[in-house]
């Protein structure tokens, strides 16, 4: 994580449960060379997270950073992030009947608020970042092809009213062999 205070959270939360973790506040497409040493039990990804990503291979792809991360014979990744449906369709949303209105194909980037602008003060400097919305099966071909097997895709669907039969949120499991 790029941020201090998520580690310290992490540690913290770590701590309390008597789990020990490694916890490296780094862009993880920067991570310093001794860290991709193939020694991680699990690597979690959630929330928000891939669409970040302008090339999925350098993260999950071969030679990318998980499967460097991962150690060999049963390291695994754990994937939770939002469905692409949700992201590339749906429009609508906060109590508002959702509708389809969006491309699921459609590979390019848009720019958009950093997400913890809506965080900041009325009158706080706005940042902005590129986003590319990845269809879910650019991601499982990333993972598979970054030499991870795949044990689990599990599709959850939206729990509030207006979101009932739409996917919200996937998660993938997958061990290094």
């Amino acid at each position: 994580d790029v941020s201090p205070a998520n580690a310290r959270y992490g540690r913290e939360l770590a701590s309390a449960l008597g789990v020990e973790v490694r916890y490296v506040v780094s862009d993880v497409l920067q991570l310093p060379e001794g860290e991709l040493d193939g020694q991680a039990d699990v690597v979690l990804l959630e929330l928000g997270v891939l669409h970040y990503f302008a090339d999925l291979h350098s993260l999950l792809g071969p030679g990318g950073v998980v499967p460097r991360l991962l150690r060999p014979g049963g390291g695994r990744l754990v994937l939770r992030d939002f469905h692409p449906i949700s992201t590339k369709l749906i429009a609508g949303g906060r109590g508002k009947k959702q509708k389809v209105a969006g491309n699921y194909f459609e590979s390019s980037f848009y720019e958009t608020s950093v997400a913890t602008s809506k965080f900041k003060g009325d009158d706080a400097e706005v940042h902005t970042v590129q986003h590319r919305r990845w269809t879910l099966g650019e991601v499982v071909t990333a993972v598979a092809e970054g030499g991870l097997c795949v044990r689990v895709l599990k599709e959850e669907p939206g729990v509030k009213g207006s979101d009932h039969g739409i996917p919200k949120m996937f998660t993938i499991v997958a061990d290094k062999l």
